[in-house]
């Protein structure tokens, strides 16, 4: 394995998700700006969950959730949303970064990070639409509509969860190794 490109690799990652967690805070902080000051032409929207576990709706007078309804309740959702993604960003750029100056993934201090990592990833992919749900509801004062599913982030939560274990297994075994020896 060539260790020098691996690092060069992970420091161009840190990199990449540094600068994309900036520019979505300078992004949502401009919009909401734009928001305040008037500009209507600013909106945020929210695509829910892609693979939908249950979904309920219904209204008591039959008319359908406007697309301002919608608007609003991606609006208030969004600072959450940007908060998470962001934070995920910037501790995975952490993450890079520590490879990048040659630390080993082999470490208790890690793997922790990681698996703290894919907790907050697969917690939220599960509280997100559940929120957005409860926002929608909130606003749409005839009726209700309810989400529950799933997206990509779950399963990206998984699979590094998976990972952090495997990185445990193997301080295990390292640490069995320099007893033996």
């Amino acid at each position: 394995m060539n260790i020098k490109r691996f690092r060069r690799l992970c420091n161009i990652s840190s990199i990449i998700l540094k600068g994309f967690t900036i520019l979505a805070i300078l992004v949502t902080v401009y919009a909401i700006f734009q928001i305040i000051t008037g500009n209507t032409n600013v909106w945020f929207s929210y695509d829910g969950p892609s693979f939908p576990i249950f979904s309920s709706g219904g209204s008591m007078n039959g008319m359908p959730i406007t697309e301002s309804e919608y608007r609003l309740a991606a609006l208030i959702l969004t600072p959450f949303l940007i908060t998470i993604s962001s934070y995920v960003m910037w501790r995975g750029a952490q993450l890079f970064k520590r490879l990048a100056d040659g630390e080993t993934p082999f470490n208790h201090k890690f793997a922790k990070s990681l698996k703290h990592l894919s907790v907050v990833l697969i917690l939220t992919d599960i509280a997100l639409p559940i929120l957005y749900s409860i926002i929608l509801s909130t606003i749409y004062e005839d009726g209700h509509q309810f989400v529950i599913g799933l997206s990509s982030s779950f399963l990206i939560g998984i699979i590094l969860y998976v990972i952090a274990e495997i990185f445990y297994y193997g301080i295990e075994l390292q640490h069995l190794a320099d007893e033996t020896v």
